[in-house]
């Protein structure tokens, strides 16, 4: 593996290498023991045996060991951490899920060359080196991509190359796909336009084949891409841009995500959008009410997925459904059956239902386009001693709200 080690982390870190090798790891886990003992606050007392006994007075190791432990600890918090892998707390809190970046990775099989634009915690480019021949990734901050480096050595991915340089898009080397995840974050501040990304979208070159990560929600001009919304759990984890892939039209994809369901499901309009009814009712006989994955309302295709299962929505900016037909079990929404339907959010009226339906304290608070906060509704009311759960929505509706009363559909 190629690893460039700038100067300033030779300055900063006495010594580039160390980030490289197994030693640091044996490190990191024994300041992760150090906090976990400390119930994981760094006080000045373990800043003191981590750079007494460990980091032998060197201050600024201690100070980047104490980092990598905490940025460790929170990637295992969130399902990324690796063996062997070390994070700082910005490539845990930016890095993409293992489980993602596997899924990822296989539009790349069989390339012989892949171009990676910001390695970050490199989960990424150690799913790119298992299915292509050789991947050259760069990173411009120092810390990460010497982090990455020793991540991509310990877990024995030789045809990586690392280089921490900034990526301008000129003197590109030969490649047949390009995989990019540019940097949307400045000074903690989350960029909303992709116009404002680090590197520019201008500067990926036009490979055979282009995937680049956006924001699902971010503000995007760039008709020359498709989109793929990735549901993971109950999140809309990530939206990318495929430029050379065979679908021509925006794509949702669920993954596990550790939930009940298999494998991955995948969903793509099948035909163009009617006209669908409009407000939540009349409706004959029984009722349900459907909450989307979060990725199906990211993705703009609602209106898709309604009129081909027989729904319409409560409200066109709204993201629930209503269905007069009990819906089988999906990965694409949660369904519950209404109980009851009133015009306004009044919490006296929610209390006289919690007494009237015999709900406990299980009962879920939802809400869309509700200026409240579920949680502070929640504390206000009170629930019956052992009762069933019940579900409470709160959603705009024209110019005003219904509150929605009913039972989950299991």
């Amino acid at each position: 593996m190629h690893v460039q080690i700038s100067g300033f982390l030779m300055t900063a870190f006495a010594d580039g290498e160390y980030l490289l090798s197994d030693e640091v790891v044996d490190h990191v886990e024994r300041v992760i023991e150090e906090l976990r003992s400390n119930q994981s606050v760094v006080t000045p007392a373990v800043v003191d045996r981590v750079r007494t006994h460990i980091c032998k007075g060197q201050a600024e190791r201690t100070r980047m060991l104490i980092e990598l432990a905490t940025g460790t600890m929170r990637a295992e918090r969130l399902g990324k951490r690796q063996h062997g892998w070390l994070f700082t707390n910005q490539m845990a809190e930016q890095s993409t899920h293992p489980d993602i970046a596997a899924y990822h990775a296989q539009a790349f099989s069989g390339r012989e060359h892949v171009l990676e634009i910001c390695t970050g915690a490199a989960l990424d480019a150690l799913a790119l080196s298992r299915v292509a021949a050789r991947v050259t990734s760069y990173e411009a901050d120092p810390l990460i991509h010497a982090c990455s480096a020793g991540n991509l050595r310990r877990a024995g991915a030789l045809n990586v190359t690392c280089l921490n340089e900034r990526w301008t898009g000129q003197h590109a080397p030969e490649a047949d796909a390009v995989w990019a995840d540019p940097s949307r974050r400045e000074q903690q501040q989350r960029k909303r336009s992709a116009a404002e990304y680090e590197p520019p979208l201008v500067s990926i070159p036009n490979t055979p084949l282009v995937g680049i990560k956006v924001g699902p929600g971010d503000i995007v001009d760039a008709p020359e891409y498709t989109s793929e919304y990735i549901g993971f759990g109950r999140e809309c984890r990530e939206r990318i841009l495929w430029r050379g892939r065979p679908e021509t039209t925006t794509m949702v994809v669920l993954l596990n995500g550790s939930g009940p369901w298999p494998g991955e499901t995948r969903y793509a309009p099948g035909r163009q959008p009617g006209a669908l009814g409009n407000g939540p009712g009349p409706w004959p006989g029984e009722a349900f009410i459907i909450e989307p994955h979060n990725a199906l309302i990211a993705s703009g295709l609602l209106t898709q997925f309604f009129e081909e299962h027989n729904m319409r929505p409560l409200d066109p900016r709204i993201g629930y459904g209503i269905a007069d037909h009990e819906p089988p079990a999906s990965p694409w929404y949660t369904s519950y059956r209404i109980l009851h339907m009133e015009d306004g959010a009044s919490e006296r009226r929610m209390q006289d239902r919690i007494y009237e339906y015999g709900w406990g304290a299980d009962t879920v608070i939802k809400k869309r386009g509700w200026d409240k906060d579920p949680e502070a509704v929640r504390s206000r009311l009170t629930f019956v001693e052992g009762g069933q759960p019940g579900v409470i929505i709160v959603a705009r509706v024209g110019e005003g709200h219904v509150t929605v009363y009913g039972e989950k559909i299991l």
